[in-house]
């Protein structure tokens, strides 16, 4: 029991709930906070560009969130968040940088077990998350949109992208939508620094590109800015980086400015990649696979299982001799114009395994003996709502092999069923209420509504910023050892219960003693 007590002493039980109004500095609020201090936001609008100042700790992270009353928004011209430190917690928070020339959200190499939770980033003319190498960094039910970046000088697009960085480890990306970027929603590493990236897994996640309904920060109306979805680059000399994809939902890809063979993933250079129970689709390319070349020596190795793809022109390309191509129980489906495309890679053997294929005849490197399968339209349940599930005279069922590391299927259910496992994403005889192929499909009739369809927030449009009453400190070059915060803060802890607890403590070492 003491020691129950004392290790809530020492983690958490000096901790303060701060609350600042919106007449006050947050960042003062920050430059004063201690391990396991929560900084609560009233709702409304600050006009601060912040900087960590202290690092928490493991057990005792600062937390940084908005209150009861509704959600706080942070903007500046710019760069609106520096994390220098590690163990923060940035909560139910947007964060809007006025479609300035900085990064909006700064996280640096010391900033360690970041998190970002049910953040809106939004309006940059940079990148609006740019990473140099922490680790364990976690983003998680989140938006990040309207990173755009176009150069007035010479009359184009540049790269501005919702997540980049450096050398990062263990990077989680978590049920987070990102939309409407100039470059890729999600980028690693374009300095291709040393040591290099590694262990990035993004699930649950909403990445695409749509056409812009009014003129903004130099786009035009009807324009789809972005290039991928996700763009892998990484270190030469570094050890090959893992990246997993699940349970993701990718389109738009396609239509670009200025972009060709633009598609939705595009992996290359040293990774290993493995995508699960993803689908693609509405894009040019659903997978542009690159292997080594003269400039860069290690190419991807990517495997692919439990996927669905559709209204692609090209389901897969693969490039420059890919080494390692593993395509497991994924349905190619209605609308896929060519499955799959060798460019340059006549030296790969792709291994494609139980996979169904919406064309008259199969491709000829998708062998019947390696339980593929070419369908119809009328093996699905509604091909027209692009549900993909089997119906019960589907030639997929029963027609693949075994495979011994796939056990379930897209919807995460037992892979087999009948005499041998279905081709496809699908098995069938499943029980499952949703209506299409979709992640988070509610079951019911489509509305069409963003919202309801997507799972995604509407953006949050900030209101006019106003001057803040208190300046913040900001950029690292003008942060200083400021205190003196206005905002009302709760008793750190009661001075008797701490000599209280202090006298039994001195009791229990003499009686050890």
């Amino acid at each position: 029991m003491l020691g129950f007590f004392l290790h809530h002493l020492s983690t958490g039980a000096l901790a303060a709930t701060v609350y600042v109004g919106t007449d006050e500095s947050i960042q003062s609020a920050m430059n004063d906070a201690s391990p396991g201090d929560t900084i609560v936001l009233a709702a409304g609008t600050y006009s601060e560009d912040l900087s960590t100042e202290v690092p928490g700790t493991e057990d005792a992270p600062i937390t940084v969130m908005s209150g009861d009353d509704g959600r706080a928004t942070i903007t500046a011209l710019g760069e609106v968040l520096q994390i220098d430190h590690p163990h923060w917690i940035f909560e139910d928070l947007v964060f809007d940088g006025q479609f300035g020339d900085s990064d909006i959200i700064d996280i640096n190499d010391a900033a360690d077990h970041t998190r970002l939770s049910n953040v809106v980033v939004q309006r940059s003319s940079r990148d609006c998350i740019d990473m140099g190498a922490p680790s364990h960094v976690r983003i998680t039910d989140s938006e990040i949109h309207s990173c755009l970046w176009f150069d007035d000088d010479e009359e184009e697009p540049r790269d501005a992208h919702g997540i980049t960085g450096g050398a990062v480890q263990n990077l989680s990306i978590v049920n987070t939508s990102i939309h409407r970027v100039s470059g890729d929603a999600i980028q690693f590493d374009p300095g291709r620094s040393a040591p290099g990236w590694n262990s990035i897994v993004i699930q649950h996640c909403r990445l695409y590109a749509e056409p812009l309904t009014e003129d903004t920060n130099g786009f035009r109306t009807g324009q789809t800015p972005g290039d991928n979805a996700i763009d892998t680059k990484t270190n030469p000399e570094a050890e090959r980086a893992s990246l997993v994809i699940e349970d993701t939902v990718v389109w738009g890809f396609a239509n670009g400015m200025d972009v060709s063979d633009q598609s939705a993933l595009f992996i290359k250079e040293g990774v290993d990649a493995t995508i699960r129970r993803t689908i693609v689709r509405n894009s040019e390319i659903g997978f542009r696979i690159r292997g080594p070349t003269s400039a860069r020596p290690e190419g991807a190795h990517v495997r692919i299982e439990n996927s669905l793809l559709h209204d692609l022109d090209v389901g897969i390309q693969f490039e420059d001799d890919v080494e390692a191509l593993t395509v497991l129980h994924t349905t190619f489906g209605v609308n896929v114009t060519t499955p799959l495309v060798e460019d340059g890679s006549t030296a790969t053997v792709p291994v494609i395994r139980n996979s169904l294929f919406t064309v008259p005849t199969l491709p000829s490197i998708a062998l019947e003996s390696e339980g593929n399968r070419a369908t119809t339209t009328d093996s699905f349940v509604n091909s027209a709502a692009r549900n993909h599930r089997l119906t019960g005279e589907s030639n997929a069922i029963d027609a693949g092999i075994e495979i011994a590391d796939v056990t379930t299927d897209f919807d995460e259910l037992d892979r087999w069923i009948g005499m041998a496992p279905d081709a496809g994403a699908f098995e069938y005889g499943q029980e499952v209420t949703m209506d299409t192929g979709e992640h988070g499909d509610t079951g019911s009739p489509d509305t069409g509504d963003f919202d309801s369809d997507t799972g995604i927030a509407a953006p949050t449009e900030p209101t006019e910023p106003e001057e803040p009453s208190v300046p913040g400190i900001g950029a690292a070059e003008r942060v200083g050892e400021q205190g003196g915060c206005s905002c009302s803060a709760s008793t750190r802890l009661n001075t008797g219960l701490l000599w209280a607890f202090g006298g039994l403590l001195v009791a229990v070492r003499s009686r050890r003693g």
